[in-house]
């Protein structure tokens, strides 16, 4: 009795994952030297796409962010964020988990300089629903100084295939008011998606395990 317990333990445990939380991707956008707009660190299991914008001219740019978790180096740039929430431009990165792995959202965060001029606003949405909703959104300071969005909650699970997510940004008083932002990271869960033939295991042992129960409480009773 106790063996079949043990191994149905032991089925079980193939069966789950650690769903530990874990940096699923960052984008520090390299060096003062060297930018890049690939992705600095991934999960494993995981692939992302290289970070990029829509209008006003995105790309990298080199300075030191002073605020308090900047990395320093580089950044990722654009202008053209006039217009009402959520906006009509924005910043991109696309994550993909490999077969047999899913993956689950909680936060994100990065660290952004807005100017004068520049935006007010920003909204997150994700292809998850064609960029219907938002999953967050938020007020930006534009006093041009390097400031952090803190912890941002982002709440999307089960992703099994390629899953873009959009930095929206709105409420610039001119068109060339300025967006800057570095250090962008997204946390979460990467779970492997156990194969049927596991579930077929742990459900032959349960039953397996349920008839042997039922049979030493049979022979009790008589």
């Amino acid at each position: 009795m106790k063996t079949l317990r043990h191994g149905l333990l032991s089925i079980a445990m193939l069966a789950m994952t650690c769903a530990v939380q874990a940096q699923i991707v960052i984008y520090s956008f390299g060096t003062s030297g060297s930018p890049t707009t690939n992705a600095s660190s991934t999960a494993s299991d995981v692939s992302a796409s290289v970070f990029s914008g829509l209008n006003g001219t995105p790309a990298t740019g080199s300075g030191s962010p002073v605020y308090s978790a900047g990395s320093g180096g580089s950044y990722f740039t654009a202008t053209a964020w006039t217009g009402a929430a959520p906006g009509s431009n924005y910043f991109q990165f696309t994550i993909t988990p490999d077969s047999g792995y899913s993956i689950s959202t909680t936060t994100l965060t990065f660290g952004y300089r807005a100017t004068p001029t520049g935006p007010t606003a920003y909204s997150i949405r994700s292809s998850a629903d064609s960029y219907t909703a938002n999953l967050a959104s938020g007020s930006f300071t534009n006093d041009g100084n390097w400031s952090s969005v803190g912890s941002i909650s982002i709440t999307l699970s089960g992703l099994v295939s390629a899953t873009t997510l959009r930095l929206y940004g709105s409420g610039a008083s001119t068109a060339g008011g300025t967006l800057r932002v570095d250090d962008v990271g997204l946390s979460g869960t990467v779970t492997a998606i156990p194969e049927s033939s596991t579930y077929a295991a742990i459900l032959g042992t349960v039953t397996l395990l349920g008839v042997v129960i039922w049979r030493r409480r049979l022979q009790r009773a008589v």
